[in-house]
């Protein structure tokens, strides 16, 4: 299974808070009075290098959380619980970019969190 959707899978049985949580793309009828979760790839990088090849892959994925526009939730509660939980499951929060309202005409605060799972390969 890909990275996004391991960690799409996990964070879909824990978040009780998000209006709906979609891998990849969030389609164009959801919206902006519900908050929702995107999960996507960012770039992975080769590491622990020995015997001429890589043992291991640094995997980057990208958490985004558009809050609704009628939200009442504490921001800093949901994404401190959220970044504590994948830490718990393996992850490294690797980059939070801060909230920023998407656009004038949509009042609509989201924050982008970056986090990174190191993958071990197993030799065959």
């Amino acid at each position: 299974m890909t990275v996004v959707m391991d960690t799409f899978n996990l964070i879909k049985e824990h978040v009780t808070w998000a209006d709906g949580i979609y891998p990849k793309l969030i389609p164009q009828e959801v919206p902006a009075s519900q908050t929702s979760l995107l999960i996507r790839d960012a770039y992975s990088s080769l590491g622990s290098y020995g015997s001429n090849t890589f043992n291991s892959v640094a995997q980057n994925v990208v958490i985004q959380i558009y809050y609704s526009v009628d939200s009442d939730l504490d921001y800093d509660d949901v994404e401190i619980e959220l970044m504590r939980f994948l830490t718990a499951n393996g992850y490294t929060i690797a980059d939070i970019k801060g909230r920023v309202l998407q656009s004038p005409e949509i009042p609509q605060d989201y924050q982008t969190i970056q986090v990174t799972r190191n993958k071990v390969i197993k030799e065959k």
